[in-house]
């Protein structure tokens, strides 16, 4: 008889267990159903600087539209670890912790930036900086997974020529700007609108800059080079103190773009034309050799 119950209680645990298991298998079966599909996404150019902790600035674009017309890099220079190169005020190229040129790529929308800047400091920067969205500057040899070859950062202009959204309403925009240090003036507008299912963006910028003034006596020169002028028969009149401005220190800039896109549920196409015309000089002092 003990032997008998004994293999009764046995029995009975055995049983107990199974219903437990399959008590919980039918409920992990449940769940499994029950769970909906959860996506997550992240994008850090939808984000301030002061919400992440990496080597990313973010300029807005009312922050660039309401500042004085200038280089691209006199537009990021001050930011931490960016200046510029500078050669006078209408070229100026990102320096990226000590690094330019090639180590640094300039893009538009994405798209790497192809023009005559790469070769060399002396060369603008073909880019139109008329209502963009933003611009994102990435710091290091992170910004090897946006651009080849861009060891020291990338910079890369946001605008909606090509629009991935459809635009809710129209915008029109009307600038103009006067500078008195060089006699020179900008106008600019921009329209962005959604007609028939389609969004069109256009814009058009002009500038022109004289040279630039120099006040009275800003420009110093040594005693024994005044002597030697005169010993050699020059006139004072050669001096850039004299003739009031900065020779060659003139630029003139024409800017147009177009763009046209369709968005649905698959997805965005469409095509833009971008036009940008400039004239510059390259102010330079030095001694005759």
């Amino acid at each position: 008889m003990k032997l008998k119950n004994r293999f009764l209680k046995n029995k009975l645990s055995m049983c107990i267990s199974a219903s437990i298991a399959s008590l919980v298998s039918s409920t992990y079966a449940d769940a499994q159903v029950q769970i909906e599909e959860i996506v997550v996404t992240s994008s850090f150019i939808d984000r301030t600087v002061d919400e992440i902790i990496n080597p990313l600035h973010i300029v807005n674009g009312e922050e660039i539209s309401s500042s004085a017309t200038q280089s691209l890099g006199e537009t990021l220079d001050g930011l931490l670890g960016v200046s510029s190169a500078d050669y006078g005020s209408a070229v100026g190229q990102p320096i990226i912790r000590g690094l330019s040129g090639g180590r640094v790529k300039v893009l538009n929308n994405g798209m790497v930036v192809r023009d005559v800047s790469g070769l060399g400091g002396d060369h603008n920067v073909e880019i139109d900086l008329n209502n963009v969205d933003q611009i994102e500057v990435v710091r290091g040899p992170s910004s090897l997974l946006y651009a080849n070859g861009g060891i020291g950062g990338i910079v890369n202009i946001v605008d909606s020529t090509i629009a991935r959204e459809d635009f809710s309403e129209s915008d029109l925009r009307l600038g103009l700007e006067s500078q008195s240090v060089n006699d020179g003036e900008t106008y600019d507008f921009s329209y962005q609108n959604n007609m028939g299912g389609l969004n069109f963006s256009l814009g058009y910028k002009k500038s022109q800059f004289g040279d630039f003034d120099i006040p009275d006596g800003a420009v110093l020169h040594d005693e024994e080079e005044h002597e030697e002028d005169h010993e050699e028969g020059h006139e004072d009149e050669g001096h850039e103190e004299n003739l009031g401005y900065l020779m060659n220190s003139d630029s003139e800039t024409e800017t147009k773009r177009f763009g046209v896109s369709k968005v649905g549920d698959w997805g965005y196409f469409g095509v833009s034309v971008n036009n940008n015309e400039s004239l510059y000089g390259i102010p330079f002092h030095g001694d005759d050799a």
